[in-house]
Formats: C-alpha cells, structure tokens, sequence
C-alpha cells in the first residue's frame, strides 16, 4: 500500500507539478487530494485519477508526453494494487503435523496418497517419521496433531493412559521374513514364522546366518519381539544375542533393508517397504524366504492426540484427516497404491467395501481355504474383516 501511494502522489506531480497541501492547496488541488486518499482506501476507483489529470483541469498546460507518463503510472499502479489485493485474499494452508512410521514413509504411500488431502482441505502435512514407539512418545508430549501407526498393543496403551483418542483401523499389510539367495538358514522351508526364526538363531550361533533388528522400538520391532517371545526368548535375552550374528540397527525399515543387502543378511520388513526397495534395485539380492502366516499380520491405525490435555493441537484438521482416510475416497486412494505390480496396502476402514476392481497383484492370502473352482467376485470384497483362523488386531 506504501507502494501504491508513492505512485498516486508521482502520478500527482506529473498532472499539477507539485506535491499537493490540502490545507494550502486550490479547491481544484484539494479535490485530486480526496481522490488519491478515494484510491488508496479503494484501489478500484482508481480510474477517477484520469479525470483529475485531464487538460480541463489543469488549464490544458499537460503535453502529449506527459500524459505517456500518467498512462504507464497508472497502469503500474493497477498492477501493484492487484498483486497486493491478490497477496492479502490468498489464505495462507493450515499445518497439520503428524508423526508416523517409516514404513509409511519408505513405502512411498504418503508422498502418493497426501497431496490428495492437501488439496481437499487446503494445508500442509508435516510429517516426522519414526518408529512408531517414538511416534506414540511424541503424541504423549503433545509435539504432533495426529499419528498413523502400527504397533497395536501400543497403541491401545497409549489411548487407555488418556493420551489419544479415536482410534480407527484404517489399512493393513503383510510382515515378511527376507533374506539372501542362498537362504543359508533354510527358512524357505520354514513350517511357520516362528520356525524361520528360530533357523536363523540356531544358524546364526553357528557362525552361518546374520539377522538385522529393527532395534528401534517400531512397530515392526514389536513384532520381531513378540515372535522371538513365541519362541521363549524374553527381551532381555534378545538384547544380548552376540553381537556376530544380531544385528540391532536402530533404523528405519528402509536402512534395515540396504544393510541386509550389504550383509547378506535376514530381517522382518513390512512387504510394502520391500516391494518398494525392489521396484528401484536397491536391494536386488534379498528375497522373500517366508511370507503367509496369519501371525505376521501388520494393522495401520489412526489416532487423535487428546486435545483436552493439549489445547494447541489442531483438533479440527487432524480429525479431517481421520475423516477422510476412512472415507471411502481415502480407502480407495489407498488401495490404488501399487508398486512392483503389487497393492502394497489393504484398506479395511470400518464400514468400508471395495466397489472398483482390485488393480495389480491381488494378495492371495485373502483367500485360503476357498474350494478351487469356487467363483470368487473380486468387485466389492469387503475388506473391513480378516476372516482368515488365527488373524486378530495387527498379529
């Protein structure tokens, strides 16, 4: 606006030849002065500054160049006050700060699925991907809106404790155990996850096979544990495997994968972060050794951090969020998501039914136990439920 009055009053001098004094100054002289305040408080009327520039006004005395000048000043003068009515009319987008997993992150599945919501709701998702343990502690501190996060006996800990609120299933995918070619631990021919593990420590105190640990207090670590505890190995005695085959990383799933590939070593990865390393090279030498049992099950959930006990969350944004991954245009967002020919993420919001046609690699694990030659319609499968016997909240 200071702009657009420095051009008003060169603008004035060009017309009468000096800088007008209201108080001092002709009536002609007083009412140029009215004008310009007239177009400073409303730069719409700036077109009443011809008039007060005209030949009739100013005793015809304004020549042919001069009048260039007041043309190119007034169009200099349209042009800043439509730049600043357009700067002052733009709103600036609301920030939503979530913390997450890093295997949302690694998976490419929020850089793919987010601007959808920045778009709808005009903001800017900051996102901090961790572990979800690390995540869950910085919603305990009130450090972020909203969480996206997979380790289920967490995050029910988390709600109950009064830190977050609204906890809402949104999509699942699949643990794999991955591991080199030559699969020194024999886990290809493992009966169950539990009995791949248990291979890799008894080759890996052998001095045969290497496993690198999440270490990192993700969801995908609980995992690692929980199996481990399956097979009588409390967390204490998994801290002190030797060090010569346990590997604790303390990284993301992303880095896990690239120092197994460097190693020649197994891990427990989520599948969409695999598939995403694989569908770029990056990991050409790992492969899938054991993938199917129900107990490798991997749940996404969302949730709210309470709002009561910390009246700086955006509660409004981040519940849009939730509002609209589980709707069935964030559902459907979800599960278009492919990479390496496979749907890495299986929306299964509650109330949500798949009504398009599953694209690109269809997870035949939905359908054990179906009778071959049974007709099996692939449009609007209910994913809401895991049917499958031994499937329970993200196991």
């Amino acid at each position: 606006m200071h702009r657009v009055r420095r051009a008003l009053v060169h603008l004035h001098w060009v017309c009468v030849g000096r800088d007008p004094e209201p108080e001092t100054a002709s009536p002609m002289n007083q009412r140029q002065h009215l004008g310009m305040e007239l177009v400073l408080k409303n730069p719409q009327t700036l077109y009443t500054v011809i008039p007060l520039c005209s030949n009739k006004h100013i005793g015809g005395k304004l020549k042919q160049s001069q009048m260039i000048v007041v043309a190119v000043a007034v169009v200099a003068i349209l042009a800043v006050s439509a730049a600043a009515a357009f700067v002052l009319m733009k709103k600036e987008p609301e920030k939503l700060r979530m913390a997450t997993t890093t295997s949302t992150q690694d998976s490419g599945l929020l850089d793919y699925m987010l601007p959808t919501f920045e778009s709808k709701y005009n903001c800017r998702v900051d996102v901090i991907a961790v572990g979800s343990g690390q995540a869950l502690e910085m919603g305990k501190r009130g450090d972020v809106d909203v969480l996206l996060v997979h380790s289920p006996f967490a995050e029910q800990t988390f709600v109950s404790g009064g830190y977050g609120t609204n906890r809402t299933q949104i999509m699942y995918n699949w643990f794999v155990i991955v591991g080199p070619d030559s699969d020194p631990a024999g886990t290809k021919n493992a009966t169950s996850a539990k009995d791949a593990f248990q291979r890799i420590h008894d080759n890996g105190t052998a001095g045969q096979a290497v496993l690198v640990s999440r270490a990192d207090g993700s969801g995908t670590h609980a995992k690692e544990l929980g199996i481990w505890s399956s097979l009588g190995y409390d967390n204490t005695t998994v801290a002190a495997f030797g060090t010569s085959w346990y590997k604790q990383a303390g990284q993301g799933m992303g880095a896990v994968l690239d120092m197994c590939e460097d190693l020649n070593a197994y891990t427990l990865s989520d599948d969409a972060t695999y598939y995403s390393r694989v569908d770029v090279a990056l990991i050409p030498h790992l492969n899938i050794t054991k993938q199917g049992d129900s107990a490798l099950k991997n749940q996404y959930s969302v949730i709210l951090v309470n709002s009561t006990m910390w009246p700086h969350i955006d509660k409004t944004l981040a519940k849009n969020f939730l509002d609209w991954i589980s709707s069935k245009s964030g559902q459907d967002v979800v599960k278009s998501y492919v990479k390496y020919g496979h749907q890495l993420f299986v929306p299964n919001a509650p109330g949500y039914t798949s009504t398009t046609a599953i694209t690109g690699f269809v997870d035949t694990r939905l359908f054990e136990g179906v009778t071959a030659g049974t007709s099996v319609v692939l449009d609007a499968v209910p994913m809401a439920k895991d049917t499958r016997a031994g499937a329970i909240d993200g196991a």
